[in-house]
């Protein structure tokens, strides 16, 4: 069996086993760095707060398991993983529900202009997202027509965090790709455009799906600024604000080890759902 970019036949040859050596390595030191970060947050947490400023060795001289479990009550942890996953979580399903309706109305209904909605879509994500903050939080400070403010509500941060440019400029493309036998098909047989998204559409475009939700949701996970502007009550906030409030009542070692706790949810989704984070081959339900 070949072994990546390299086949049998070239790594019987001297040239081809050091080019092999030569990537191994290169890719070796690049999981080197990519790691230690993760390593030296856990390692830090297993620490005493003298020795996590003054030593540099990425070993605990005595490992104190203790200051994770002091963490994770200290720092009410439960609450706070609880606060962002319904953040999150709701974020997610609105994003991903609302680019999948916006990108099939674009690639299979084909309205009136939809091509320079696309391409309006396309210019929002050459914006910094710091120049429209400003604006975005004085609309849901106080939102047009009916004057209510999101302050201090979920939906104020739901609400900004549903329209994603990039979703719907990917999911767009992934439409266009599959077939519109598919659809003319189910159109024939009587299906709104409803019946087509949710039953023929979002059935083929599974992977590209969980690529996004993945995407999104560590994207989110980590966000600061507006959960830290919107978010007031200490009782509602996600973890990333809170651990930024109370970071500094508790001694170094334990902020690492909360910081390390905090980092454990997205890493996990991303390490579970690696395996499905390909792109099928989904285009093949069409016989010629």
């Amino acid at each position: 069996m070949d072994r990546g970019f390299f086949s049998n036949v070239e790594l019987r040859t001297p040239k081809g086993r050091f080019f092999y050596s030569l990537a191994f390595l290169f890719l070796a030191v690049i999981a080197i760095v990519t790691l230690f970060p993760f390593l030296y947050a856990f390692t830090s947490g297993l620490k005493s707060s003298t020795e996590v400023v003054k030593s540099l060795n990425l070993l605990p001289e005595n490992p104190i398991w203790e200051n994770y479990s002091q963490a994770w009550t200290r720092f009410e942890m439960p609450r706070m993983f609880a606060n962002s996953f319904v953040i999150v979580t709701g974020s997610v399903l609105l994003r991903v529900g609302v680019s999948a309706a916006a990108a099939f109305s674009l690639s299979k209904l084909k309205p009136i202009g939809g091509r320079f909605i696309s391409l309006g879509f396309l210019l929002t994500l050459m914006i910094p997202s710091i120049a429209y903050f400003v604006p975005l939080y004085t609309t849901i400070a106080d939102l047009p027509i009916i004057h209510t403010s999101l302050i201090g509500s979920y939906w104020g941060l739901w609400l900004p965090y549903t329209v994603d440019a990039f979703s719907i400029f990917v999911l767009k493309t992934f439409f266009d790709r599959i077939p519109g036998d598919l659809t003319d098909s189910a159109r024939v047989d009587g299906a709104n455009p409803l019946q087509m998204l949710t039953h023929i559409i979002l059935p083929l475009s599974r992977s590209i799906l969980i690529v996004l939700c993945v995407l999104a949701f560590v994207a989110l996970w980590r966000d600061f600024l507006l959960p830290y502007l919107v978010l007031t009550d200490p009782a509602t906030q996600p973890i990333t604000v809170r651990l930024f409030y109370v970071a500094g009542d508790y001694s170094l070692n334990l902020q690492m080890a909360a910081s390390f706790l905090a980092l454990l949810p997205p890493l996990l989704i991303a390490i579970l759902l690696q395996r499905y984070m390909k792109i099928g081959l989904t285009l093949g339900g069409v016989k010629g």
